[in-house]
């Protein structure tokens, strides 16, 4: 071999060598993705808000190869929104025990002299303390699905801005992803509505319900949402003088219902001024505080200078991912989603905070849970019904169908009704109310089949899961009511709820309605 094709031999290798991609050292064995072949996974979430890390944690602990990508530039969600307003509700709840000690006049006043023969007042809050316990309980819940346990669970995190190359790949700055399935989840805003005024004041909202610096003494909380009713009673059980008014967003219709009564009936019974029909004209800027002008029945008029809790509905905001190229049907700038989660595009699936109707509600882990159950365990439908819970006193569930959309969906419907706390263990736990209220009403098909339930009063929270398993198992009235429940009160609610299709009363009375007016014909 000459030497010139000797140092051919020896260059040609170094240039080679020169030229291929160095290989990072924490890189995973097996072969990577060229430029020009997508790297493959079964899950893709697109999203910064918490719903798009909780479907990147139960994918993650599923089993399920994942890859979150999160944009450098979209605006977050407010971070307390999924967690201040239940932990400010919880908290009224415990000073509110705490002072209800005296009210049943349980302590023993001889063992306080300091305070012998005088009327004990509720302990003195601190609005530093406050904001730190919805600080730390923030920080607590966050370890749940923050960046650090998503990586050890092999969760691959990207921040990169994203569009569709077609209905099968997205690209993600320099990488092309090809996923089984892809999950977009939108940033959440506040929907605030146009009253006059309204930006020029520092207001509160469910993520902030508190500022440390400026102690609440007179709240005016606008907006009757769920979030509205809870924080509203909270306050108050903290000692705000609180005033409820609708938004001008909120339906006027939803105030009618007689579960959602009984609620206003508890806010009402612990001291929370509610004014349903009036209607917010202006606000007023008044130093740190405001001054709301409302028109109503009484004419126009104004309160004392106040703090202002506006309580609205969450808004999905979506960052347009080139919808075209994907193939996916919009609607006002929004995918349109069946009820599998589905867009038109059926590898691309949305999962949105908003459509339970508001933050208390469980939708959205239930989501969670069936958009990876679809993929991996092939599930069609979400097996659960929508539950929506109001953490206020009485305490709300609602559960599937209302009543009216019952009727439109099965024509005629069987409704029936149980006393909720009138029972004697709930009197004798509920004393310090003055005016005990709850209900359960349960509505069913004419073949008695559960399609809706709505509780309101103790524990309704913790009876909303057995009727949702009713109404997605397609139970009847009659099979629950052969439950038995170690709860006394419980017991007797589910026997007293179904009781008409015990006896078969329905069943008979609609037979001889039927007969009475066949009479009636033949008699002319």
């Amino acid at each position: 071999m000459t030497q010139s094709e000797l140092t051919q031999h020896n260059v040609a290798p170094r240039e080679a060598q020169a030229r291929a991609p160095a290989t990072e050292p924490n890189s995973h064995a097996g072969p990577r993705p060229t430029a020009s072949e997508p790297r493959k996974v079964d899950f893709c979430i697109v999203g910064s808000s918490m719903p798009a890390r909780l479907v990147a944690l139960k994918a993650a602990e599923a089993g399920a190869s994942t890859l979150l990508v999160t944009s450098p530039t979209a605006a977050t969600t407010p971070a307390g929104v999924f967690y201040a307003p239940l932990a400010l509700v919880e908290a009224g709840k415990l000073i509110y025990a705490a002072t209800s000690i005296d009210r049943l006049n349980l302590r023993d006043r001889d063992s306080l002299p300091a305070t012998h023969g005088e009327e004990l007042t509720a302990p003195r809050l601190s609005g530093e303390g406050l904001v730190r316990h919805l600080r730390l309980v923030g920080e607590t819940l966050a370890l749940r699905t923050d960046s650090k346990r998503l990586r050890a669970l092999q969760v691959s995190i990207l921040t990169e801005e994203t569009r569709f190359e077609d209905t099968r790949t997205l690209r993600a700055g320099d990488h092309r992803i090809a996923a089984r399935q892809f999950v977009l989840a939108p940033d959440l805003e506040w929907d605030i509505p146009g009253i006059p005024g309204i930006d020029e004041i520092d207001y509160l909202t469910p993520d902030r319900p508190i500022i440390a610096s400026r102690p609440v003494e007179r709240l005016v909380v606008i907006g009757m949402s769920d979030s509205g009713l809870a924080l509203a009673q909270a306050h108050r059980h903290l000692g705000a003088d609180v005033t409820l008014l609708p938004s001008p967003d909120d339906d006027s219709a939803a105030f009618d219902d007689e579960i959602i009564r009984l609620a206003l009936a508890g806010l009402a019974r612990d001291g929370v001024v509610i004014d349903p029909d009036a209607r917010v004209t202006r606000i007023e800027a008044r130093g740190r505080e405001a001054v709301v002008h409302i028109s109503g029945h009484n004419g126009p008029h104004h309160f004392e200078p106040s703090q202002v809790l506006l309580a609205p509905r969450l808004r999905a905001r979506f960052t347009d991912p080139d919808w075209a190229t994907a193939r996916i049907s919009t609607t006002n700038g929004q995918p349109v989603v069946n009820a599998a989660l589905r867009t038109s595009n059926s590898r691309v699936s949305v999962i949105d905070a908003t459509r339970a109707g508001d933050i208390f509600s469980f939708r959205l882990d239930d989501d969670a849970d069936f958009l990876v159950d679809s993929l991996l365990r092939g599930r069609r439908q979400p097996s659960a019904p929508s539950i929506r819970a109001i953490p206020t006193t009485p305490a709300v569930a609602i559960v599937g169908a209302s009543e009216a959309a019952a009727r439109d969906a099965h024509g005629r419907i069987k409704v029936t009704r149980a006393s909720h706390a009138h029972h004697l263990s709930r009197i004798a736990r509920h004393r310090i109310l003055s005016q005990p209220a709850g209900e359960l009403k349960v509505i069913a098909t004419r073949s008695g089949r559960i399609v809706g339930c709505a509780i309101a009063g103790d524990g309704a929270l913790d009876v909303a899961g057995l009727w949702a398993l009713a109404i997605s198992r397609k139970l009847k009235l009659d099979d629950l009511a052969r439950l038995s429940f170690p709860d006394i009160a419980l017991n007797s609610l589910t026997r007293r709820a179904t009781r008409l299709s015990i006896y078969g009363w329905p069943l008979a009375g609609s037979m001889l309605l039927r007969l009475a007016r066949l009479w009636r014909r033949i008699r002319g």
